[in-house]
């Protein structure tokens, strides 16, 4: 089982929708706007940020909330059918909470960014 599909998050607010690259402190992969999200396109990135970011800090055993975003940018337009393609770092661990930095881009173009804060469950 990996961790993606052990995360308790289902259709319809599951975001991640694959992974394409990891390693220890980054991990790619994309997300799939659609028509049926029924959350606004930008939110669902930023939850597919954090969905990626639990991938790299937690075993699929365990999860996290996401506890606090710092900076979150739109800086173009997310529509149905967009694919995008979002890069997470994980900058710092301090105590429980983990910080990472996020980015997403549709055809090249960043289109959203910001860093976020994980904390492990308790």
């Amino acid at each position: 089982m990996t961790w993606l599909s052990s995360l308790p998050h289902q259709i319809p607010f599951r975001a991640a929708s694959a992974v394409m690259r990891r390693d220890e402190k980054t991990i790619e992969g994309s997300f799939l706007c659609t028509a049926n999200d029924f959350l606004t396109p930008e939110i669902m990135v930023m939850e597919a940020m954090a969905q990626f970011g639990g991938g790299l800090v937690f075993d699929s055993a365990a999860h996290g909330m996401l506890t606090g975003i710092d900076g979150f940018e739109v800086a173009g337009a997310i529509e149905p059918g967009d694919v995008v393609r979002i890069v997470v770092r994980h900058e710092a661990s301090f105590g429980g909470v983990h910080r990472f930095s996020g980015s997403g881009s549709v055809a090249g173009l960043e289109c959203v960014r910001g860093r976020f804060y994980l904390a492990e469950s308790p």
